[in-house]
């Protein structure tokens, strides 16, 4: 920093009436009635305002002391913020970049509204260099249009204006794509995830959006919009089921961002999982062991995806059939101490597949003790069980259907069922396949459930079972795979093995 711009600074601070900073942590600040609210809240002491204000003012939230007092601690937490440590291990580079640069832009906003013209100017180019190399494309194009403006207004600047007139094109065209291409894959997840539109009508959504983004790769480029174009193209596979080329794309999406410097660990997991769950459902093995050990080695243990990552593992051992392997995973999931933080169908999955390790235990598959030793005894058909589910036993199109699967399994097996109760459960099963299974997303799960419900009654109707069984047998064989828009996949043991099983133990 020139001389110059130092004492533009310098005069700048001095002109301009300077308030007591109030920030938390100040000499002398703890024992004042703000740092108090403060430690009563960050410490749980309290639980609402009603509580502070009770113990402040001894008068409800609305008393203007408390109003006044809670106001104070608000602007001192603002004030502070702008000194977190983001030096911290937990950030990687580019999440200290971030920081720094939107701290020193507030700087240089406020510098250059108050006509410290040298000084914002000498902070805003400083700031440039950051911003384009860390890819902060908001950033850039707003740096380069305050830029911009400045050298209009220089007389005989114009090779900077023209210099900073080019870059901000260039970085406002960049930013309207990247805001395109993530407002186009939100809204695909929008619509997939929900199921709100058939399939072929995401597809051709889909494809649409990817034919207007892909061609522009290589002159926006940037990461963000890289990931969102791939991911437009995932979903524009996986809507009609085609496994192959959807690892073709995520294929391709890992080797354009893996060696990027401005790739995140989130984007390479989301595309290598993805990866990893077409494989186990083609029952490409080869390639599946080191996929997997990829994925793990993008996420930290504990968090949110690690679970996701292991919970895919699972399947690819159960579809390898190494069921040991998958009770490893299910053990090493369920007695980490992050794992009663999971909720919703998050948590609701593991339960569900605790309970098809007892039914492979059954199955003569795993040994019964340990896997009662690690996942618990289930009795799928129990009101018990049923109540500890959240979310999956309401969805009716997705990971409901190993679910409604999953007590018929668990009876057939184990040839313990009251004659006439099964009768009405296997009504009651026959009504959800008319009602949610027949249509050309699920139409593996209503092939398998009629081979269910044939082998459930098959000692009550003699030797045609095996002729119907023979028949569903070879419609299922002639169907691909099911992906679940929810989860990983519909069928958390591939049909056909259940099927094989079922029929060893009848």
């Amino acid at each position: 920093m020139e001389f110059d711009v130092l004492k533009d600074l310098a005069q700048t601070i001095t002109r301009n009436k300077i308030k007591q900073i109030e920030v938390l942590g100040n000499p002398g600040q703890e024992n004042n009635r703000v740092f108090a609210l403060y430690e009563g809240i960050a410490k749980g002491q309290f639980h609402s305002d009603e509580d502070a204000a009770r113990h402040f003012t001894g008068a409800n939230a609305k008393d203007p002391n408390y109003r006044k007092l809670r106001n104070r601690l608000i602007r001192q937490l603002i004030n502070t913020s702008f000194f977190v440590d983001a030096q911290q291990s937990m950030y990687n580079e580019r999440g200290k970049a971030r920081f720094s640069c939107y701290r020193d832009y507030a700087a240089a906003y406020i510098l250059w509204s108050k006509d410290a013209t040298k000084a914002s100017h000498y902070l805003f180019q400083q700031l440039l260099e950051q911003t384009i190399k860390f890819e902060f494309t908001e950033l850039s194009a707003d740096i380069c249009r305050i830029l911009r403006q400045q050298a209009a207004l220089s007389p005989g600047d114009i090779i900077s204006h023209e210099k900073y007139s080019r870059l901000h094109r260039l970085y406002e065209d960049k930013r309207y794509w990247e805001a395109k291409a993530y407002d186009y894959s939100e809204n695909l997840i929008h619509h997939y995830i929900t199921r709100r539109s058939p399939n072929n009508d995401v597809h051709l959504l889909a494809s649409q959006y990817f034919d207007e983004l892909f061609p522009l790769v290589e002159k926006v480029e940037t990461t963000q919009f890289l990931s969102s174009t791939y991911q437009i193209g995932v979903i524009k596979h996986l809507s009609t089921n085609d496994c192959k080329s959807t690892i073709e794309m995520c294929d391709l999406a890992l080797r354009t961002l893996k060696d990027r410097p401005n790739t995140n660990r989130g984007s390479l997991t989301k595309f290598a999982s993805q990866k990893l769950a077409c494989l186990t459902q083609l029952r490409i093995f080869d390639e599946g062991h080191k996929t997997s050990e990829y994925c793990l080695s993008l996420v930290n243990e504990g968090t949110y995806n690690w679970f996701r990552i292991l919970e895919t593992q699972f399947y690819y051992f159960t579809y390898l059939k190494q069921y040991q392997e998958a009770l490893a995973i299910f053990e090493k999931a369920i007695t980490h101490e992050r794992y009663n933080q999971l909720s919703g169908s998050n948590r609701d999955i593991w339960v569900m597949l605790g309970g098809y390790l007892n039914l492979l235990a059954v199955l003569g598959q795993l040994n019964p003790a340990e896997v009662e030793q690690v996942a618990g005894y289930y009795m799928p058909s129990t009101t018990r069980y049923i109540n500890d589910f959240e979310v999956l036993d309401k969805e009716k199109e997705g990971m409901n259907i190993p679910l409604v699967l999953l007590p018929v399994l668990y009876s057939v097996a184990k040839g313990m069922y009251d004659e006439e109760a099964f009768r009405r459960s296997i009504e009651a099963l026959d009504k959800y396949r008319q009602r949610h299974l027949e249509n050309e997303t699920n139409r593996r799960s209503a092939i398998f459930l009629k081979l269910l419900l044939t082998l459930a009654k098959k000692e009550f109707e003699g030797p045609r079972a095996e002729q119907k069984i023979q028949k569903e047998l070879q419609l299922l064989k002639q169907e691909p795979p099911q992906m679940s828009r929810q989860s990983f996949a519909v069928e958390v043991i591939p049909y056909e093995d259940l099927l094989e099983m079922l029929l060893k133990s009848s």
